[in-house]
């Protein structure tokens, strides 16, 4: 593939992480016709941040790994800050009424007991683990899933790939970063996206950051987080870059060799908006970084039969994250997750950013395929036991009170991967002048999508 002309007028759908780092890359290489569309009125997609009481607060995405490298590199670009995230606490409803309800030692539950020989045998899984991630390291090292299918070894899902290299012992320890950040059950989600985002490095920084002693281990071992919220990395990267907000496209043409492209948003002419005002645009190529729901899609523009078979494959788990003001309680540590972890739709993490700040923020996975507010009542009925065992109360009152539910982690079954999903991806980048960034790509979190994209312009536009 020759290179792509640097005058070439180009759009991106999608001011996520994907997105934005593609457009990032796109102008470091010298591109000077790029345009960004985004139809919510912020950038920064699951990246969503708040400031209360002057201090900021995340409601999506949290925290970086050692392993977040380009999330990292990024940072350093604008200058974004970042801090140690320290201290991971345990808890269970169903401990109320002992002397530390609601709370229980970590360590206990990952290894399955409290006693010496259970610790041991908890440590050396872990150290086995890491050798044999160690090993497969060359295999993860590229963006992307193209080959994953000439390892049907690995195609497989996470418990089962546990069971096969002895290591069940490490299956509630994988539950903390896998199935309460709402990537699903180990039974259900195939290894490779685990193995990917389980690294040596990560596995290490999240056993450090949770140990009594972090606050005084150096800061680059450590989990961290943006000191002024994930989404402010995504805004700083955004002034450099023509991102447009709410923009809702309406219809898109692939004729050739020009993208058409009808789209409607708001105008603003010296304090006199004028809303739904309709243009339309012509680039030479797109790039599709928003979530590939093939409904959603197919409503703007015409699916070729490639691309709708590939997008109906998709998998989703529906997730919500809430906050409530809750007064009179401080939990012992920033995070604390409710182990074993709680039937589906009630919260499995719970997040408060600031000690001496009431909000806190609740995770958990839904029950129905598409969120409802049934879902919604039920989760709230949820934290208002939890708050409860807490021995705090939800601020009615003054109430900051936030509720998001979307379709998260865009995956395929671990069959598909082993039946080329990803290698027909690859092998249809480029046609119609279409390419396809985000997290389904690598791994459906923050670096995943961020080194996706700037792979997608290093190998088709740079070449």
């Amino acid at each position: 593939m020759t290179r792509i002309d640097r005058d070439a007028r180009i759009l991106i759908l999608g001011a996520g992480p994907g997105g934005l780092t593609a457009a990032h890359y796109l102008r470091r290489y010298g591109y000077k016709n790029v345009t960004v569309f985004e139809k919510l009125g912020r950038v920064g997609g699951l990246c969503c941040s708040i400031t209360e009481d002057n201090q900021a607060f995340d409601l999506g995405a949290v925290m970086t790994s050692p392993d977040y490298r380009e999330v990292h590199r990024l940072a350093r670009r604008v200058g974004v800050r970042l801090e140690k995230l320290c201290g991971v606490a345990a808890f269970s409803l169903d401990c109320v009424g002992q002397p530390a309800a609601p709370y229980h030692r970590l360590l206990d539950y990952v290894a399955g007991g409290s006693t010496f020989s259970a610790h041991l045998r908890y440590w050396w899984e872990c150290l086995r683990y890491m050798w044999i991630r160690f090993r497969m390291r060359r295999l993860f090292r590229r963006p992307g899933w193209a080959g994953i299918s000439e390892h049907p070894e690995l195609c497989i899902s996470m418990l089962q790939w546990l069971r096969d290299h002895r290591l069940e012992g490490l299956a509630r320890a994988f539950e903390m970063p896998v199935t309460a950040f709402g990537y699903g059950n180990l039974d259900e989600i195939p290894a490779p996206y685990v193995l990917r985002y389980g690294t040596v490095c990560g596995m290490v920084a999240f056993l450090l950051s949770a140990a009594p002693f972090a606050r005084w281990i150096p800061k680059c071992l450590l989990l961290k987080r943006f000191r002024h919220g994930f989404q402010r990395l995504w805004e700083r990267l955004a002034w450099e870059l023509n991102v447009r907000l709410n923009v809702e496209v309406t219809s898109i043409q692939r004729q050739g060799d020009r993208i058409g492209v009808t789209y409607t948003h708001p105008v603003q002419l010296l304090n006199q908006q004028v809303t739904n005002a309709e243009e339309r645009a012509e680039f030479d190529y797109l790039i599709l970084a928003c979530p590939l729901v093939k409904a959603e899609l197919e409503r703007i523009m015409t699916l070729t039969e490639e691309e709708a078979d590939l997008q109906s494959r998709l998998r989703f788990i529906p997730y919500a994250v809430a906050s409530f003001e809750i007064s009179g309680a401080v939990l012992p540590e920033r995070v604390a997750f409710h182990l074993p972890l709680p039937e589906i739709g009630a919260p499995m993490l719970v997040y408060q950013a600031h000690r001496d700040n009431e909000l806190m923020v609740f995770y958990a996975r839904l029950a129905s395929s598409q969120p409802t507010p049934d879902d919604e009542r039920r989760l709230r009925e949820h934290v208002e036991r939890y708050v409860q065992a807490f021995g705090g109360q939800i601020n009615v009152d003054d109430d900051w009170h936030s509720y998001d539910a979307w379709l998260y982690f865009k995956h395929v079954s671990a069959g598909d991967m082993q039946n080329g999903y990803y290698d027909r991806w690859e092998a249809i980048q480029g046609e119609n002048r279409t390419f396809y960034a985000g997290g389904l790509f690598d791994f459906d979190c923050v670096e995943g999508a961020a080194r996706y994209g700037r792979a997608v312009i290093e190998r088709h536009f740079v070449n």
